[in-house]
């Protein structure tokens, strides 16, 4: 049955960050199994000791993979990886690849962030916030768009007991545009020092970089077709899809 997320996912190019991460894998395995997506471009971090195409070899044999490719075993080949890194500038895309995604891409997953509480401040800016500033000038290039889904997390406004579908920016003791540029600016050490000051009343660098990655999207964002999302914890074996209790990492036992 054709339902209206089918018909709209039917052909699109989707351009998924974080995609090798637990909540990465799932989006990316749930497009290619149940729709029909012409291409996932999936961005990919080098590692000192791993390249892209090393890295994005040992992801095609995860487990997650397994249903979806006895049903289409040719999913894969959908799959196009993306060098780059969303705690450098410009998303560490090359020119080429930045031309071909802006050229070729309807929909935007941005799944990637540090879900370290301990990140130092410095790090979790570029990666959590800074990132998500850069995904929404990336999403401007695209004369094609139609939707733009950042993912943050339920506890991105934990200041307050009860949250509602609506922007916080009353938790914020100083904006991001602001902070950002102190980022810029200052020193790495200077900035982490400064962390217990700019967080207020928020426990630690994750929740407050992603609040502040919200932010982001409520003031630079207003002209495209966005959408926060709010996952509560993840990091869980599943109860049915991709396969009942599957899990990737030790977080849940923590």
């Amino acid at each position: 049955m054709q339902t209206d997320i089918l018909q709209f996912y039917k052909d699109k190019s989707v351009f998924v960050t974080g995609g090798t991460g637990f909540l990465g894998k799932v989006i990316i395995e749930k497009l290619l199994r149940s729709t029909d997506v012409r291409r996932v471009y999936l961005l990919v971090r080098p590692k000192k000791n791993d390249t892209v195409e090393g890295r994005f070899q040992a992801w095609k044999d995860e487990p997650v993979f397994k249903i979806l490719l006895k049903a289409k075993p040719e999913a894969l080949k959908l799959v196009t990886p993306i060098s780059g890194d969303c705690s450098e500038p410009g998303l560490g895309l090359s020119d080429g690849d930045r031309m071909m995604v802006t050229a070729d891409v309807q929909v935007i997953i941005h799944s990637a962030a540090s879900i370290r509480f301990v990140e130092p401040l410095h790090r979790a800016l570029n990666i959590n916030t800074r990132a998500t500033r850069l995904l929404i000038q990336l999403a401007k290039e695209m004369k094609g768009l139609k939707a733009f889904v950042h993912i943050s997390t339920a506890f991105s406004n934990c200041p307050s007991q009860h949250i509602e579908e609506r922007f916080y920016p009353e938790h914020l003791s100083c904006p991001t545009a602001k902070v950002l540029e102190f980022n810029e600016t200052l020193s790495p050490d200077l900035m982490d020092k400064m962390a217990p000051a700019l967080m207020g009343k928020f426990p630690n660098t994750y929740t407050y970089t992603k609040a502040l990655a919200e932010q982001v999207i409520q003031m630079e964002g207003q002209d495209l077709p966005i959408c926060v999302f709010r996952p509560a914890i993840s990091n869980f074996g599943k109860f049915n899809e991709p396969m009942s209790g599957w899990i990737d990492n030790l977080h849940a036992i923590s």
